[in-house]
C-alpha cells in the first residue's frame, strides 16, 4: 500500500471517527432532551391536583308504607286523649306556666258556671288542634310530598319530604311542615303557626309554637301519631301526647261546609250559642 493510500486511509478513518463522535453527542443530546421531557411530564403529573371524586347521590326512595284508607281518631276530644272530653277539670299533663294556668282555670270556671266562652266557630281548626278532630282523615303519600286531607272544615295539611328547609313562611293556621322518613316512620316538624287554640277545651298556644310529630302504622288497622308541642310563651317544657287513629274500611271522606250549618255561633256577648236549623 502506498503512503498516499495510507494517508488517504488515515484521512478517511479520521473523518469516520469524527462523524461517529458527532452522532454519539447528538444521541446523548436527544436522550437528554427526551429524559427531560419525560421528567417534566412526570413532575407536572405529580403536581396536578388529584381529580375530585363525585359522591354518589343517595337513591330516591320509591317504596313507601301503605297508609291508604280512611282513618278516624281514637280517644277524647281534648288534646290530651287520656283526659275525658266532657270533664271540666284542668288537663293535668299540660305543662302550663303560671300565667296560662290561670287563664285556663278561668276558662274552666266559666264552663262550670254555665257561661262557656266563644270558641272558633267556622274558622279553621289549624295545627295541632285539627289532629284531634273526630271526623275522617286520609294520608296520601307521594315522593317528595305527603298530603293529609281532613273532612272537618275541609282542611288539608301538606308535608314536604323533598329535603327542603322552611325559608321564612308567613304564619298560617296549618303552619309550614317539612318531614323525612326514618324507615316507615314519618317525622314532621311544623313551624309558622298562627297563635290559636290547641283544643276546644281552652288550651291555647302562641305564635312561637313548634310541633314535632312521629307518625307510623303500629299495625294493619292502627295509625299512631306522637305529637310534641314546644311553646316557650305558654309551656314550661315540651308537651307530648300520642293520638291513635283507627282504620275504617266502610268510611268515605264527605264534604263538610261549616257555614251551611253552624250550630254553635258565637253571640255578641262572646258566648257560644246553639242554633239548629229546622
Amino acid at each position: 500500500m502506498s503512503q498516499k493510500s495510507q494517508g488517504g486511509f488515515k484521512h478517511s478513518t479520521g473523518k469516520a471517527a469524527c462523524m461517529a463522535a458527532l452522532l454519539a453527542v447528538a444521541g446523548i443530546g436527544m436522550h437528554s432532551a427526551a429524559y427531560a421531557a419525560d421528567t417534566k411530564a412526570s413532575d407536572a403529573k405529580a403536581a396536578a391536583p388529584a381529580a375530585k371524586k363525585t359522591a354518589a347521590k343517595p337513591a330516591k326512595r320509591t317504596k313507601f308504607p301503605d297508609w291508604s284508607g280512611v282513618w278516624g281518631h281514637h280517644g277524647s276530644l281534648n288534646f290530651d286523649p287520656t283526659v275525658d272530653s266532657v270533664s271540666a277539670d284542668v288537663q293535668p299533663n299540660a305543662p302550663l306556666n303560671a300565667e296560662y294556668k290561670q287563664k285556663y282555670a278561668d276558662y274552666i270556671a266559666a264552663i262550670k258556671a254555665g257561661k262557656p266562652r266563644g270558641d272558633i266557630g267556622c274558622l279553621p281548626e289549624g295545627m295541632p288542634r285539627i289532629m284531634r278532630s273526630p271526623y275522617a282523615m286520609e294520608v296520601v303519600i307521594t315522593p317528595g310530598l305527603v298530603w293529609i286531607p281532613l273532612e272537618f272544615k275541609r282542611e288539608i295539611r301538606r308535608v314536604y319530604t323533598d329535603g327542603r328547609k322552611p325559608m321564612d313562611p308567613d304564619p298560617s293556621y296549618e303552619g309550614y311542615s317539612v318531614g323525612h322518613w326514618e324507615g316507615d316512620t314519618l317525622v314532621i316538624d311544623t313551624t309558622a303557626i298562627k297563635a290559636g287554640t290547641i283544643d276546644s277545651r281552652g288550651l291555647v298556644h302562641s305564635d312561637q309554637l313548634t310541633v314535632h310529630e312521629r307518625m307510623r302504622k303500629s299495625n294493619a288497622k292502627t295509625l299512631e301519631d306522637q305529637i310534641t308541642l314546644t311553646d316557650p310563651v305558654v309551656f314550661t317544657q315540651p308537651f307530648t301526647v300520642t293520638r291513635i287513629y283507627d282504620l275504617h274500611k266502610d268510611w268515605e271522606v264527605k264534604e263538610f261546609v261549616c257555614e251551611d250549618n253552624d250550630r254553635n255561633p258565637i253571640g255578641a256577648n262572646g258566648q257560644t250559642g246553639i242554633a239548629i236549623k229546622k
